[in-house]
């Protein structure tokens, strides 16, 4: 529920596999003693399904899941074997896509598909479209990595990563992005007081 509302708060955007250019923030419960974390596990329930199959695809969840555990074992932090991990793991990606600006309507004009965007010309009483160069539309997309204290349940870090998506990187590419993009969001965990 908390992620729900955070992500009304947030910019929509897509993450890892491809993110142009992105901006990384966290937020943490000043009460937690982050220090006595040592060992974790990823939530037991499903990762929520977003409707995307590019975000609800096993090969996008290999990719986040490797990246983030390479980044908590760099730091030292082991998964649990005992089943009494110190915290939770869990993330969450979502993608939007849609016109540089939303408020433009896009027809086609059935010729050679090209498009034009819909707009009056108040000096034009008769109301025709004129044909105006097509905005350039995007991709962007938000990833928020929750990190859950296994005793309280309660959400102890969230980092989030947010910017455009490049959809033309290659597997290779995607997996070198996603990495760059946890370690940046990971720097800042555990939260230096």
């Amino acid at each position: 529920m908390a992620r729900r509302n955070f992500l009304h708060y947030c910019l929509i955007i897509w993450s890892l596999s491809g993110c142009a250019s992105y901006k990384v923030g966290y937020d943490y419960d000043r009460s937690v003693d982050f220090h006595s974390y040592r060992t974790y596990e990823w939530m037991r329930d499903q990762q929520e399904k977003t409707g995307d199959r590019r975000v609800d695809s096993s090969s996008t969840d290999i990719r986040v899941r490797t990246a983030i555990a390479a980044q908590l074992g760099l730091k030292g932090y082991a998964a649990s074997t005992a089943g009494r991990p110190d915290f939770l793991v869990a993330y969450y990606i979502q993608v939007k896509e849609g016109p540089a600006d939303q408020s433009q309507q896009y027809f086609s004009d059935g010729m050679a598909g090209k498009p034009f965007v819909h707009s009056v010309d108040t000096r034009n009483p008769s109301g025709k479209p004129k044909a105006e160069p097509e905005a350039p539309s995007y991709a962007a997309g938000t990833l928020l990595v929750d990190i859950i204290d296994a005793s309280s349940k309660k959400l102890a870090w969230r980092g989030t990563a947010a910017g455009t998506v490049d959809p033309s990187l290659s597997s290779q590419e995607r997996d070198e992005r996603i990495r760059i993009i946890l370690r940046d969001v990971l720097s800042n965990f555990p939260p230096k007081k």
